[in-house]
Formats: structure tokens, sequence, C-alpha cells
């Protein structure tokens, strides 16, 4: 129960850098996602395209 009641405690700064911290990782690995989608359309795409 410390602990909740230590993380309630702490500042809004802290608790905005962590958030950001998450919506970028939450970004990245989004846009890893679609690259990779990407890269297997362009790569069946090239697959059906040659003889």
């Amino acid at each position: 129960m410390n602990v909740l009641t230590n993380l309630m405690n702490w500042d809004p700064v802290a608790w905005m850098s962590i958030l950001m911290v998450l919506g970028a990782v939450a970004i990245v690995v989004f846009l890893a996602f679609k690259v990779a989608a990407l890269i297997k359309h362009d790569a069946q795409a090239h697959k059906n395209d040659e003889p």
C-alpha cells in the first residue's frame, strides 16, 4: 500500500514524462508494424510481377 500512496504523490511533470515515453514507444511499435506490412506487400507485388 505504501507504493500506491508513493505513486500518487508524484508531480504531474513526472507523470507526463512517463506518458510521453509510453506514447512514443507505442508510435514506434505501430510504425514498425506498418513498415513491415508495406515491405511484405511490396515483396508480394514484385514476386507476382516476375514470371
